[in-house]
């Protein structure tokens, strides 16, 4: 069963709207945000949340589903070519090798985000030193 010429068909069944917002769902925008990042047409009014809600409606019962993780998945395999129908193995060996790649990137914490308050206060205390010797070397005067 080929999955992803059926998506296709059913995404082709889309109207330019709900295509649009399909598109920012798959992105990961909440019904809130879309009707500000739509586009609007001359002469008409913006959209509203309802709408958008209506238009989401609309778009899952088109295309079969229930959740916004199964649009993204729709929206982004058909867009990139990806085939939906891996086998369980393929999908466990590309969630190992993801996981392989983000570990490092998980793992790796600069000190910098760990404590900036102890960073900041050093470089206040070496400002008063610097202040105290530059007095010191101005007007002979010991602090």
């Amino acid at each position: 069963m080929d999955y992803n010429a059926n998506y296709q068909q059913r995404l082709a069944m889309l109207t330019p709207r709900e295509s649009e917002v399909a598109e920012l769902l798959a992105w990961g925008a909440s019904k809130k945000e879309i009707p500000d990042l739509l586009t609007i047409s001359a002469g008409k009014s913006p959209i509203s949340v309802h709408t958008v809600e209506n238009l989401t409606t609309s778009i899952y019962s088109k295309l079969q589903i229930q959740k916004v993780s199964e649009l993204c998945t729709i929206y982004f395999c058909s867009r990139f070519n990806i085939s939906m129908d891996l086998s369980p193995i393929k999908r466990r060996l590309a969630v190992v090798v993801l996981l392989l790649l983000l570990i490092p990137e998980l793992t790796s914490v600069s000190t910098e985000m760990l404590r900036p308050q102890r960073i900041q206060r050093t470089s206040a205390r070496v400002q008063r030193i610097s202040r105290k010797s530059i007095k010191e070397n101005i007007y002979g005067i010991e602090c």
